[in-house]
């Protein structure tokens, strides 16, 4: 989910709100054993973020309609879903419970943002593998919700592998193909890299006048996840500001004149997205698809995606389920946590709502591997997700320090490319002494 992940927040303020349907508070009990409504039903309170597919769809929520079929299926249990509207909102309001020891939700859903803190705290949550052992899902992704003495404590949901969405028609004005296989050939298809990435931009540049991407931290998004120790090596030596970063930095803003220089989900970053100067490519994670529908139009003709990604395999963003040992009706929490991140159900969510699996059952399924996408020229986006998502190689490291330092790292990024009120070596010399300051 993005992270919907990283994140990225589709919204500014924060808005919860308690899904149609949901047992209202006065009709509730509580007891050792855990609420129940006035009828007797055990009542699992979870949060979500944004919008993970599960309720009933609504002209604002696209979604499966989970809650009813598995309360059908099991008439003891009432479900209570509270949705944030982004990942810092529901992380506030998880922190808060979490640090204070309270029951608030049963099932939290978290964001890959969040892990290396939840990972930290293993205690604080159930292991969840005797319940997850008809479940299937990329290795990676098992990886990144496994402690450091191999208990599971989150349930995979969606991930964000990453291809390249461009508009065709500003491709077709320039003289570049359009065809997306004859498009990630271009930019060495299996073996592409950021030179070449780079190198494409300045002569798409050169010639348009044109911004060749959105911004610097967009593409610091995808190279960093290429990295398996891109701030903190796992012995927590500090490298982010050792030589590696330091020549991914210059090579990227080295391409200044590539950018659209605005800042991601910003208005401006918005209206790029079907404007005639508009950005020609950008960074595509599987959930950002909806967003590129959502600020062209559904009418608008000219982006398309195509399989490939400079530097390797990426995945930004995704989210696992999680079961604070807080809650008292564990076990109920943890049959449902490992029935919605079961393949059958993440299929159901990806055809709701566009959630790209964890499961490679569930890529597999027809429903999955053969969607198209109208408003990407038909792309078969199925297969070219299932091919970015087996692509990814390196999970990253992301120790405690991780996110800070990426978040000093993006405002450097930010000084040179959005705001320009810093050259590169002044915004590089503030970042080294923001990292220091850190430790």
């Amino acid at each position: 989910m993005v992270t919907k992940s990283v994140k990225r927040i589709f919204a500014a303020a924060l808005a919860v709100a308690t899904m149609t349907g949901m047992a209202a508070c006065g009709n509730s009990t509580a007891g050792d054993e855990g609420a129940k409504t006035s009828d007797g039903k055990t009542i699992i309170k979870i949060q979500t973020f944004n919008n993970f597919g599960y309720g009933k769809a609504t002209n604002e929520r696209p979604g499966a309609d989970l809650w009813s079929k598995y309360e059908k299926e099991h008439p003891n249990i009432k479900i209570e879903e509270t949705v944030a509207s982004g990942s810092d909102d529901a992380r506030s309001a998880f922190n808060t419970a979490i640090s204070s020891g309270a029951d608030a939700y049963d099932i939290y859903a978290v964001d890959i943002a969040w892990m290396p803190s939840i990972l930290a705290m293993p205690d604080s949550f159930m292991d969840l593998t005797d319940y997850l052992k008809g479940n299937d899902w990329l290795d990676w992704k098992v990886q990144g919700a496994k402690t450091a003495d191999g208990k599971t404590i989150g349930a995979g949901n969606d991930i964000g592998p990453t291809a390249l969405c461009y508009r065709s028609d500003l491709f077709a004005k320039a003289g570049l193909p359009t065809d997306r296989d004859q498009v990630a050939q271009m930019l060495g298809g299996d073996n592409a890299t950021w030179d070449k990435y780079f190198e494409v931009g300045k002569q798409y540049t050169e010639k348009t006048g044109l911004p060749w991407y959105d911004a610097m931290g967009g593409i610091w998004a995808t190279m960093k996840t290429q990295l398996k120790e891109a701030y903190v090596k796992q012995d927590g030596t500090v490298v982010a500001t050792g030589d590696k970063i330091k020549s991914l930095y210059d090579q990227l803003t080295a391409t200044s004149e590539m950018s659209a220089h605005v800042s991601q989900w910003s208005d401006d970053w918005n209206a790029m997205f079907k404007a005639d100067n508009g950005f020609a490519t950008i960074m595509c994670p599987a959930w950002l698809v909806n967003n590129i529908k959502g600020n062209s139009g559904s009418d608008f003709k000219g982006w398309d995606i195509a399989d490939v990604t400079p530097g390797g395999g990426s995945n930004q963003g995704g989210s696992w389920l999680v079961v604070p040992k807080t809650s008292k009706v564990q076990t109920e929490a943890a049959k449902l946590v490992a029935w919605l991140t079961a393949p059958e159900q993440q299929v159901a969510t990806f055809k709701a709502a566009s959630n790209y699996p964890s499961s490679p059952k569930a890529m597999k399924d027809p429903a999955v591997a053969d969607k198209t996408d109208e408003f990407l020229n038909n792309a078969p986006t199925g297969k070219i997700f299932a091919d970015r998502a087996n692509a990814v190689k390196i999970v990253p490291y992301t120790g405690a320090q991780y996110y800070d330092i990426d978040s000093k790292f993006g405002d450097a990024l930010g000084r040179v490319d959005v705001t320009k009120e810093q050259t590169p070596a002044q915004a590089w010399k503030q970042y080294v002494a923001d990292v220091k300051a850190l430790s």
